[in-house]
């Protein structure tokens, strides 16, 4: 953004380091869960695009989180803007919590949290079987 002034002899420029990524529910807009980046249909993919407004000091990503409920098996997905730095950026990491589980992915660039799928389909098939096996292990030491 450059911003000059009639009045100042000289013009100032201001740096902005700003994302956009997707900010929705699926809970609140079923469009929200069928978006995806690079399409023909991209303007009606895009009405979730939003600047991010991180704290000062911090430097936003966007995020994708699918959770699902297992009481009814209903899954949400919810775009967002991240501020707290994951310990795994640019990837995805799982989240057992008691009544639902989440997968959570962050990605760096301009709305890629728009994608089907963060991951590959091999990655999600290694995080599934990650988990699986995990909550196996917690209930065989829980006995």
């Amino acid at each position: 953004m450059h911003v000059t002034n009639a009045f100042l002899p000289y013009s100032f420029a201001i740096a902005v380091s700003a994302i956009r990524c997707h900010q929705c529910n699926t809970h609140d807009n079923e469009d929200c869960g069928g978006l995806v980046v690079n399409t023909p249909r991209a303007q009606r993919d895009n009405q979730f695009l939003k600047d991010c407004a991180p704290p000062s000091g911090k430097e936003a990503f966007c995020r994708k989180t699918v959770i699902k409920f297992e009481a009814n098996n209903e899954h949400r997905i919810e775009r967002s803007c991240g501020f707290i730095e994951e310990k795994i950026q640019n990837a995805c990491f799982t989240a057992d919590n008691e009544g639902y589980k989440q997968i959570i992915c962050t990605c760096a660039d301009e709305g890629c949290n728009g994608a089907k799928s963060l991951m590959g389909a091999r990655q999600v098939a290694y995080s599934l079987v990650g988990s699986v096996v995990s909550l196996a292990l917690a209930s065989i030491i829980r006995h």
